[in-house]
């Protein structure tokens, strides 16, 4: 009795501790992922994160409007590659500022895909509301 009860209690505990572990998400390089406003996306086939950190303008022609210029998004990304993290800055626009739309990292490139919601002048959006694509690619160095 007093064996099974011992097991019992390992077996919670092991349970519980594999239960704090950061999670994982399926990562498949060539297809986009979606990152919300402060979310980070941990990878486990990958030594990969990204958090989405910050939206940094998004002047864009909302979508009811017709505009001289398309505008531009630009934000903040905190990519860290078998432990190396560093902040990048990625634009829907990149020769306005020079501010690219893709990076290279470690072998990989990080290339933005999408940033919704899309401006409306009907709406308005604040900064939680806000989400990226990225997309992923293993690069040959």
């Amino acid at each position: 009795m007093k064996a099974h009860l011992f097991l019992f209690i390992c077996s919670l505990f092991i349970f519980s501790s594999c239960q704090s572990e950061s999670p994982c998400e399926t990562f498949q390089l060539n297809q986009p992922v979606g990152i919300a406003y402060h979310e980070t996306i941990t990878f486990c086939e990958v030594p990969i994160s990204i958090t989405f950190s910050k939206i940094l303008e998004d002047s864009r022609c909302p979508e009811n409007v017709v505009c001289i210029w398309q505008g531009l998004a630009e934000l903040e990304v905190l990519i860290e590659v078998d432990g190396k993290e560093e902040a990048y800055l990625l634009s829907t626009y990149p020769s306005f500022r020079n501010i690219p739309s893709e990076v290279q990292v470690d072998g990989y490139r990080f290339s933005l895909k999408n940033v919704s919601p899309y401006p409306n002048t009907t709406k308005s959006y604040q900064e939680k509301d806000y989400n990226i694509q990225l997309l992923v690619e293993k690069v040959n160095e």
